[in-house]
């Protein structure tokens, strides 16, 4: 039994195949015919969707930062607790004498 090691396993190759595939059918095989920089020079949809993403994402990196800050998730646990409290006492002092007072 041969014995690979993780080096051996570095050098391997592949045989090569006789030719290239007409249409890529696995997801790997579209990414490597995926021709980056001519989507870049001639696709402004692609180009404009980075440039709006590197734009936008600092704003919503802090506003994740803010909201889910200690303090904040302190004050939201306190108002979620004030407005069951609130609910419960509404329930709790209810009318009931009503079509369904009975059930």
């Amino acid at each position: 039994m041969v014995r690979l090691t993780p080096r051996a396993l570095i050098r391997f190759q592949m045989p090569r195949q006789g030719k290239p595939m007409v249409y890529p059918y696995t997801i790997a095989a579209k990414w490597s015919h995926w021709n980056i920089a001519y989507e870049w020079k001639m696709n402004w949809t692609f180009r404009y969707t980075l440039y709006g993403m590197m734009t936008v994402f600092p704003f919503v990196w802090f506003i994740d930062s803010t909201v889910n800050s200690p303090s904040a998730k302190a004050t939201y646990k306190r108002l979620k607790k004030l407005e069951h409290e609130k609910e419960h006492e509404e329930h709790r002092w209810a009318d009931i004498s009503g079509r369904y007072a009975n059930k």
